[in-house]
């Protein structure tokens, strides 16, 4: 039995003259405001852990709001007598989902109706303090969250911790959200995570590959068609997509792949909130939210006519770019540790990475990314006979890391004097980055350094550069 605890919005609670009163999904009582325990006569230590069907059968309230909501499986307000009390007490239960749209916790507040319940303004006041605690369970539960073998929102450099701090921001509003960074980088993991802190939490989150999708099945996939359609169409015709994904999210992945003829279709969804199934002749309304993501610079198509424009615009009212791993190469260790912990649990193993190992996985530029990182640390795992991986049991692409990597290189090279081997880590530094860049100038820039200064190292160590 787990609570979040924010003792800010407790103390909130407490200060209330309103009680409220928190279960588990199976009953059970994980929190107790001031106001309920004096309402119920009973201390918080009492009522803690406590059944609400043990308590309703002892009468200590009837009916139980909590355990309504948990059979009913939706909010629900009534009328509650309290042992002890003359009066009647207005209480109304709220729901808490997990990520699977399952209820996680149920939050109730009560008031006695001859308190002054005409009074708007205070009680308006006290829906807002409840609304903003569910709202932050919500939130807290989905920061929580694991999902095993799936990117997760792991890092703790500033730049992806302003990203986050982002993506709940965006969660807010019900705006079109265009997300955009490398192939890998997780831009589908931010997706959701938005999806799970919004309004639509406990509503369908539907992903769509524009690029996977055949073309000519595309806008029936997308918006369904109505029964004999056209040949080979079924006789029972086909929901679209956007039909399942009604009061959610549709997250349309790689829409940069999208052919113009149905970005048109896109654009219409979003501006007018309607849709076409193929062989109908009257428009569908559609009440979801679209988030899109991309890894091409999808101005640049629209300035070439690869992409349309208005299309753009519609999709760009709130933005953010995730980061790649080479942005962000100190969260690397952390993304490590918890890949080598998923498989772990998913193969049933207990295998870690030698010091070596680490130390080129770090070196390593990833090109794809997270996805990459996670699909290399199965594959060593799984190919690997001991429990600890060594740096020869990585891949082939992994060698230029190891070659590379200054501390594995010199390990045995301490007789010399200190300038010759800082002289050899930077140069060995500049062709790493030079490698990972197309121009100098590019480089230059991930090392932090203006491109002149870089131009005199490069001749300094001789190295071949772009330009």
């Amino acid at each position: 039995m787990i609570i979040v605890k924010n003792e800010n919005l407790f103390d909130i609670l407490d200060s209330l003259n309103d009680g409220f009163y928190i279960t588990d999904v199976e009953g059970n009582t994980v929190w107790v405001s001031r106001v309920s325990c004096e309402m119920l006569k009973k201390t918080r230590d009492e009522l803690i852990g406590k059944n609400v069907w043990d308590l309703e059968k002892e009468g200590l309230f009837s009916p139980s709001v909590n355990r309504l909501v948990l059979q009913k499986n939706e909010s629900i307000s009534i009328i509650q007598t309290i042992k002890g009390h003359h009066q009647k007490w207005l209480v109304s239960g709220h729901i808490v989902r997990n990520k699977h749209g399952k209820i996680k916790w149920v939050v109730t507040h009560g008031r006695s109706i001859n308190q002054d319940l005409l009074s708007t303004t205070q009680h308006a006041e006290v829906e807002a303090v409840l609304n903003r605690y569910v709202q932050e369970l919500r939130h807290l539960q989905t920061k929580n969250e694991k999902i095993d073998g799936a990117n997760p929102l792991i890092g703790e450099t500033p730049h992806f911790k302003k990203m986050i701090g982002q993506a709940e921001k965006i969660a807010v509003s019900d705006a079109s959200v265009l997300i955009t960074g490398e192939t890998g980088s997780g831009k589908n993991v931010f997706a959701n995570y938005i999806h799970k802190l919004s309004d639509r939490h406990d509503k369908p989150f539907i992903q769509v590959n524009c690029g996977a999708i055949p073309e000519s099945l595309f806008e029936s996939e997308l918006f369904g068609y109505k029964k004999g359609a056209f040949t080979g169409a079924s006789g029972k015709g086909k929901i679209g997509l956007v039909e399942v994904a009604e009061g959610g999210t549709l997250f349309l992945d790689e829409i940069g792949e999208l052919p113009l003829h149905l970005q048109v279709k896109i654009l219409q969804l979003i501006q007018d909130k309607t849709y076409l199934p193929i062989g109908e002749v009257y428009l569908h309304s559609a009440n979801v939210r679209i988030i899109a993501a991309t890894n091409k610079d999808l101005l640049k198509l629209a300035e070439e006519n690869k992409f349309r424009a208005d299309l753009f615009y519609r999709l760009n009212v709130l933005s953010m770019k995730v980061p790649s791993l080479r942005e962000r190469p100190e969260d690397i260790f952390l993304l490590l540790q918890h890949y080598v912990g998923v498989y772990n649990k998913k193969y049933k193993a207990n295998k870690t990475l030698s010091r070596e190992a680490i130390t080129a996985l770090q070196s390593y530029s990833w090109p794809g990314n997270i996805r990459e990182l996670s699909n290399t640390i199965e594959r060593v795992m799984v190919m690997s006979d001991h429990d600890q991986i060594e740096i020869d049991e990585l891949p082939e692409s992994f060698k230029h890391s190891r070659e590379n990597s200054s501390f594995i290189q010199h390990k045995n090279d301490l007789n010399k004097p200190l300038r010759g081997y800082l002289n050899d880590i930077e140069k060995e530094f500049i062709q790493h980055k030079l490698q990972e860049s197309k121009t100098t100038r590019e480089a230059a820039k991930l090392l932090g350094i203006p491109q002149s200064t870089l131009m005199r190292k490069i001749q300094k160590h001789g190295i071949n550069s772009h330009d």
